[in-house]
C-alpha cells in the first residue's frame, strides 16, 4: 500500500478552486512495522509527523529542486532522539551527496542548524545498479530524464508494483527505461505537468521544451507500451485548479482509459 500525500508540483497551493486534488508538493509514503518508507519531502511530508511510532526512516529523494525538499526543515522526526533517518539521493557532480543538508538547515534560510537535528542521520548516494528491500517492500531506482538529473523509483513486491516517475520529460532515450521500468505495473505515477498545448507555450507563449516535465498524453502513452494496468496524473500544475484538473482527466482517458488523478490522501492498493 502507498499513500501518495502531496500531488502538486513547483509550488503548494491553497483555496477552494484545490480542495479535491490538494495542494501539497510531492510526498509519497508506505510502512514497514516501525519503518517509514518516503519518497520525495515536499509539504506532504508533514502528515507523517502524527504518527508517533517510527524508529526507522528511508526517505528517497528523485533530485533536489525545492518542491521535492521544501517540507524537510518541519519534519519532526529530525529533531527527536534515538530516530535512525536514511535520506537517498542521487550523485550531484558539483555537490558532495550531504551539503544539501548543511544548506537547508542554515541561517538566513532556516533558524535551526543542521547541528541540532537530533536524529541518527545518513545521507546515501543512490545506486543505480542495487535495489534496496525493506521487510515486504523492494524499492529499485533509475535514472529520469529532467534538468540537473532526477530518479524514478519502482516500489512494491511481488503482488504490487508502482514506478513513481516524476519530473520527468518525454523524448529522450530515457523514454525507454521509464517503459521497461513501469513494465506491467499496477500503477505508472507520471508527471503530467502540462497540457499538451501549455508544453508548447499555447496558453502563454512559453514553451517548456527542456524544463523537465511532461503531459497526459506521453503519460498514456507510456502506459500503453509498458502494460501499465492504470496510470497517475501527478506533479500537478499550480495553476490548475480542480474542474481544470477534472477535464484533463476526462481527456487523458481517451488516450488511455484506466487513467486517475492522484490527490492528497490517495491510497494505491
Amino acid at each position: 500500500m502507498l499513500t501518495i500525500l502531496g500531488s502538486r508540483g513547483t509550488i503548494p497551493v491553497s483555496g477552494y478552486e484545490y480542495v479535491k486534488y490538494g495542494g501539497c508538493t510531492p510526498s509519497l509514503f508506505a510502512r514497514v512495522d516501525d519503518t517509514a518508507i518516503i519518497f520525495d519531502a515536499g509539504t506532504g511530508i508533514y502528515k507523517i509527523n502524527t504518527i508517533k511510532d517510527f524508529k526507522r526512516i528511508h526517505i528517497f529523494l528523485s533530485h533536489l529542486h525545492w518542491d521535492h525538499i521544501m517540507g524537510l526543515p518541519l519534519f519532526s522526526y529530525f529533531y527527536k532522539e534515538n530516530i535512525d533517518i536514511f535520506i537517498y539521493i542521487d550523485d550531484k557532480d558539483d555537490l558532495d551527496t550531504s551539503d544539501f543538508i548543511r544548506y537547508l538547515f542554515k541561517e538566513p534560510f532556516f533558524p535551526v542548524s543542521h547541528e541540532k537535528l537530533n536524529c541518527n542521520l545518513s545521507i546515501i548516494k543512490i545506486d543505480y545498479n542495487s535495489k534496496y528491500s525493506f521487510g515486504r517492500y523492494e524499492i529499485i531506482p533509475f535514472p529520469g530524464n529532467h534538468p540537473n538529473g532526477a530518479s524514478m523509483f519502482l516500489i512494491g513486491n511481488s503482488k504490487f508494483k508502482c514506478l513513481y516517475a516524476t519530473d520527468f520529460e518525454h523524448g529522450t532515450e530515457k523514454d525507454d527505461i521509464l517503459i521497461e521500468a513501469a513494465s506491467g505495473v499496477n500503477y505508472l505515477i507520471y508527471d503530467t505537468t502540462y497540457t499538451p498545448g501549455d508544453f508548447l507555450g499555447e496558453r502563454d507563449g512559453i514553451d517548456k521544451t527542456g524544463w523537465g516535465h511532461s503531459t497526459f498524453e506521453y503519460g498514456a502513452k507510456f502506459a500503453k507500451k509498458s502494460k501499465s494496468k492504470n496510470l497517475v496524473l501527478f506533479h500537478h500544475n499550480p495553476d490548475y485548479i480542480d474542474c481544470y484538473i477534472d477535464e484533463i482527466v476526462i481527456k487523458a482517458r481517451k488516450h488511455f482509459s484506466h487513467t486517475i488523478a492522484s490527490y492528497d490522501g490517495m491510497i494505491l492498493q
